[in-house]
């Protein structure tokens, strides 16, 4: 009897000790072998990968990769979007020494561009910021 799909994605998804002993219990569940549940792996695997290729219709590998010319390219420069009373929001985000001479320099309010946190910043132009919050690295230039 062929093991399910679900058991099948499960074994191809554990490794080392885990898998051996899922494989030990659907050896003994199922009174087959260990090689016999590796054949049936493998199996799977060869047909789950000629579905994927099957499914890629219209790709098609080249030797090269085209030129392209980044100097072409639109530059997207983004501005901060300020906040009109920061001092609403609770920006102390880092209570160590070297976190409250941070806060101190702070004298503008934004938002992050990613979640929308307020954060404090300096008037130091460029800055990069990493949010607190979602941990998005972004860099101010105006």
């Amino acid at each position: 009897m062929p093991l399910s799909q679900e058991a099948l994605e499960k074994l191809i998804n554990l490794s080392g000790y885990d898998k051996m002993l899922e494989m030990d219990s659907i050896s003994r569940v199922h009174g087959i072998s260990l090689s016999e549940i590796e054949a049936e792996i493998n199996i799977y695997k060869s047909n789950k990968q000629q579905l994927n290729a099957s499914n890629d219709v219209g790709f098609e590998p080249v030797e090269q990769k085209d030129f392209v010319n980044l100097d072409e390219a639109k530059s997207i420069t983004s501005s901060p979007q300020y906040i009109s009373n920061p001092e609403q929001y609770r920006m102390k985000y880092n209570p160590s020494q070297q976190g409250l001479q941070n806060q101190s320099r702070v004298s503008q309010a934004i938002i992050c561009p990613s979640c929308s946190s307020p954060l404090g910043i300096p008037e130091i132009r460029p800055i990069k910021i990493t949010c607190p919050e979602c941990m998005q690295e972004t860099t101010f230039v105006s």
